[in-house]
């Protein structure tokens, strides 16, 4: 099990300003371990929800304190992968992870849960309990391509997501013919700004040079949303 606290800043930036601030990070921070040089890398998610969606329908009315159930690899091959507690109050974020085996994930899926209990994880055990209560199941696909930069002090960490795209009926993650709507116009990108407790004034320095507007985005509402 981890934990991970920080506070989540949101933003829609057009694709000309992403190129500019992209190649100024990337320059002043560090690129992410995972960045392909080419750009970034494949984010894969599958959400799960309630038989009445309630975290669709908590994010939509603004409720302040919310959650949300997902699996998640990265790039289209792996045999491990994240099951993730996303607990948000406002701006803050606690994020819970436990590692799954690839066939625990199949299992999950198919919503057989009972494989989540044999690895003794907290975090697990809380999704187990939830899952069986609330009756979560899996209701969509999300994909994007994801580069990302790093400072190590205060836990800084700014993300850029493009192609965001989903499929609603084929949620196997491991498909690697799936196939993809297209969710979010090609000009678009989300840039996240991700902290523990302040930003330095340098780095928000780098971004006076482009105008944006922070959004209360969410990936997941906008895949169950009408295109």
């Amino acid at each position: 099990m981890l934990k991970v606290k920080r506070q989540e800043l949101k933003f829609y930036v057009n694709y000309l300003d992403y190129i500019k601030l992209s190649t100024i990070l990337k320059a002043a921070l560090h690129p992410d371990k995972h960045n392909c040089p080419n750009g970034g890398y494949l984010v894969r998610s599958v959400y799960f929800d309630t038989l009445f969606d309630s975290a669709f329908y908590e994010k939509l009315e603004g409720i302040e304190k919310r959650k949300k159930y997902r699996l998640r690899i990265y790039g289209k091959e792996n045999g491990l992968v994240k099951f993730e507690i996303k607990n948000k109050l406002n701006n803050s974020i606690l994020k819970e992870t436990a590692i799954i085996k690839k066939e625990d994930a199949l299992k999950v899926l198919n919503q057989e849960y009972d494989s989540l209990l044999s690895y003794n994880d907290l975090t697990l055990n809380k999704i187990y309990c939830e899952f069986i209560k609330y009756k979560y199941h899996p209701v969509v696909l999300v994909d994007y391509e994801r580069e990302a930069y790093t400072w190590p002090i205060n836990n800084i960490r700014i993300t850029f997501d493009k192609n965001l795209s989903r499929n609603t009926i084929n949620l196997n993650m491991f498909d690697q013919q799936i196939i993809k709507e297209r969710i979010l116009d090609q000009n678009l990108v989300i840039m996240e700004i991700k902290f523990e407790h302040y930003i330095p004034e340098w780095i928000t320095d780098i971004f006076r040079s482009v105008s944006f507007v922070n959004s209360a985005i969410s990936k997941y509402c906008i895949s169950r949303m009408e295109v």
